[in-house]
């Protein structure tokens, strides 16, 4: 296993991470800063020892290091399944608003994605690439990808493979076939872009790894003694993949590295078949903590919080808003459904979410969760509803409607369904993003009045 150098020199007194508090979050052109995103496949908190959830671990230096000198994220949100987190993320608005709520994804062309944007918040010479994973349009469209935005592609169209080195290898609107093991060649082609690079870059990189099948990779990328049956080998996957992030990080100069902000996420939960501690089948494709509490960590430029932990509700969604404050500076809460944590990188007080949200369809309807810090309330497919006590029951095990709510649950449980309503079927004025006009900025239809009728209500001014 390797981990890269600019974690290892921690321990000697010398931290070559940049630690800034920024004057100002505007980014100059020359000093625009590297972004990478890395994306895990099916990976929930419980697939990973820094959440302390699963009696089996991996072993994973690189990940953990990077948490060590970064920010961890214990209360980040995906959706169930892999397409809408994808879509979310890369256009900072809701399933319901991109209309990608389940799998397979296709995110039409009207939306403006990260690697659109980039061109306008940034230098304009942004060098835009996404290698892995896409999964967000028709198989029987392979310049998609380029389509919204990606300079240079590399990568699976579809949501997995039936063999990790055997499958359909689609670079830049053309598709052939591979035969070597996708965790590695994907790593091999995020360090050969990276390397050819001249101007400031971001690199969407997402990994097909720990997504089924279950198998064992080649055996100098993982560390297990224990290899048998389904949960020991996604233990073994996972560990292949954190073996090449840090090949892919280790690739990256350190006058680079000083200026390069990685960002990685589960898209989802874990698998129910290899789900560790919460209740059996919980997992992936559910709207319980086991489908969607995902692990996030936050490393680098623009980090001044080392080896800390962070509470705040937050949300794959969220990544876009955050990038775009990163690079563009002046953005007051978000845009859209996106709620920028970028303050959080240096501000343990800064403003948070108030509510989370995951709108979700499948064949029988439109399910969705949402919390706020301490209550969830699920709405099933029949519109049966769930509601529990995230503080004390984070298994959730007890359903308080089973129960009795009391008079402050019940009205908390009425102020979340109508929050999820709301943001759902229109735009919602309590969802802190602090962007002017909700109508006009906001793209929606309320009308967000004070109680004199003659201005706009924020929940965070």
């Amino acid at each position: 296993m390797t981990t890269h150098p600019f974690i290892k020199e921690v321990g000697k007194g010398l931290i070559l991470l940049p630690l800034f508090l920024f004057d100002s979050p505007m980014i100059q052109a020359q000093d625009q800063p590297n972004v990478l995103v890395i994306v895990a496949d099916d990976m929930g908190i419980d697939a990973l020892g820094l959440y302390g959830l699963g009696a089996r671990q991996p072993n994973t230096p690189n990940l953990d290091a990077l948490a060590q000198n970064g920010l961890r994220f214990t209360n980040a949100w995906a959706y169930p399944v892999c397409s809408p987190t994808r879509a979310a993320a890369l256009t900072g608005q809701i399933g319901s608003k991109t209309d990608v709520l389940n799998v397979p994804g296709n995110l039409i062309l009207s939306f403006t994605t990260l690697f659109e944007a980039f061109d306008d918040w940034g230098s304009g010479n942004t060098a835009l690439a996404a290698i892995g994973k896409w999964h967000l349009s028709p198989v029987n469209n392979p310049d998609h990808p380029n389509q919204q935005g990606v300079d240079h592609y590399v990568g699976l169209l579809v949501g997995g493979v039936n063999d990790y080195s055997d499958w359909s290898r689609t670079e830049n609107g053309v598709t052939g076939n591979s035969t070597e093991y996708i965790t590695s060649q994907l790593a091999d082609e995020a360090v050969q872009w990276i390397d050819a690079q001249t101007e400031p870059w971001f690199l969407w990189h997402a990994h097909v790894a720990p997504h089924s099948p279950f198998h064992l990779p080649p055996p100098e990328l993982y560390t297990r003694t224990q290899t048998n049956g389904s949960l020991n080998q996604y233990l073994c996957m996972i560990e292949a993949m954190d073996h090449e992030i840090g090949r892919v990080l280790d690739s990256i100069p350190a006058e680079e590295m000083e200026r390069t902000l990685v960002i990685f996420f589960g898209d989802n939960g874990t698998p129910v078949q290899v789900l560790q501690e919460y209740p059996a089948g919980r997992g992936k494709g559910s709207l319980y903590q086991g489908g969607i509490h995902v692990p996030m960590i936050v490393s680098g430029y623009g980090v001044s919080r080392i080896n800390e932990t962070e509470d705040a509700l937050v949300n794959v969604v969220d990544i876009y808003a955050t990038l775009a404050e990163l690079i563009d500076g002046d953005l007051p809460g978000g845009v859209d459904n996106s709620f920028s944590f970028f303050p959080l990188l240096s501000d343990a007080q800064a403003d948070t979410r108030t509510y989370n949200l995951i709108d979700y369809e499948t064949e029988s309807g439109r399910p969705y969760a949402i919390r706020n810090d301490r209550y969830k309330l699920i709405r099933q497919d029949d519109d049966s509803r769930e509601f529990y006590d995230l503080i004390n029951d984070p298994m959730e095990l007890t359903d308080l409607l089973s129960e009795g709510l009391t008079d402050e649950q019940q009205t908390i449980l009425d102020l979340l369904a109508t929050e999820a309503t709301t943001r759902i079927e229109d735009w919602s004025c309590n969802d802190g993003i602090q962007n002017g006009d909700e109508t006009g900025i906001d793209q929606g239809g309320t009308n967000c009045q004070n109680e004199t009728g003659n201005g706009t209500l924020w929940a965070l001014q």
